[in-house]
C-alpha cells in the first residue's frame, strides 16, 4: 500500500516534537546509558522515562514534547492554515484512506474532549517551526526521517486519544494554538 503522508519512525522509543530554535541543542543519544536508569540524563535517557502520550522535558531554553507510550510510525495531518492539525500514530491501520475520515468522526473529538484525554500545553519558537523527529537523532545530525512542522508562533494546547474502528486503530494527538507567543508584536 502505497502511503500520502511522510511517516516518521522511530528506532523503537518515543518521537519527540521540538522547536527548530532548540533543535541543534537536543542531544539525543548522545551519554546514553540504558532504558529506566534515573541517573541517566543524557536527553534520549530523559524522553524514554515519558510513558505517556504527551509528556514534556527540558531543553537548553525551552521544552521538548514527548509522545510516547506507543510504538508506530508519526504523521502529521495539518489543516492547511498553520494552527492546528492532528499527529496521528499508526498502531494498526488496514488501509491509510481511513484515517482522514477519522478525524473527523464525532466520536474522536469526544474522545479528544473527555477528562481522560492527556493534555499537554507548549509553546513553539519565534519561527512556529517544529520538528517532529525519532528521540534518539541528535538535532544537529538528523540520520532518520523527519518532517517540520510549519505553525503559527505562539501558545498549543495537545490532546491525546486512542481510537479505533474497524481496520484502524490509531493515537491520535490534536495540536491546537490557543495564543501568540506573549513577545510576539502584533
Amino acid at each position: 500500500m502505497m502511503r500520502t503522508h511522510t511517516w516518521i519512525a522511530t528506532t523503537g522509543g518515543p518521537h519527540l516534537l521540538i522547536a527548530d530554535e532548540e533543535l541543534q541543542h537536543w542531544r539525543g543519544i548522545d551519554r546514553w546509558h540504558d532504558y529506566g536508569n534515573p541517573a541517566d540524563q543524557s536527553d534520549y535517557g530523559r524522553a524514554c522515562r515519558v510513558t505517556t502520550w504527551l509528556g514534556s522535558i527540558a531543553c537548553h531554553q525551552r521544552s521538548a514534547v514527548v509522545l510516547s507510550g506507543d510504538a508506530g510510525d508519526m504523521a502529521w495531518y495539518s489543516n492547511g492554515l498553520g494552527d492546528r492539525g492532528f499527529l496521528v500514530q499508526w498502531l494498526g491501520v488496514d488501509n491509510e484512506r481511513l484515517i482522514e475520515p477519522a478525524l473527523r468522526v464525532p466520536q474522536l473529538r469526544e474522545l479528544l474532549e473527555s477528562s481522560n484525554a492527556e493534555r499537554l500545553e507548549f509553546e513553539t519558537g519565534a519561527s512556529g517551526a517544529m520538528w517532529l523527529i525519532d528521540a534518539s537523532d541528535r538535532g544537529y545530525d538528523l540520520r532518520s526521517e523527519h518532517e517540520v512542522l510549519a505553525l503559527r508562533p505562539g501558545s498549543y494546547l495537545a490532546r491525546a486519544a486512542y481510537y479505533h474502528s474497524t481496520g484502524l486503530a490509531i493515537v491520535v494527538r490534536e495540536i491546537c494554538w490557543i495564543s501568540p507567543l506573549s513577545n510576539e508584536v502584533r
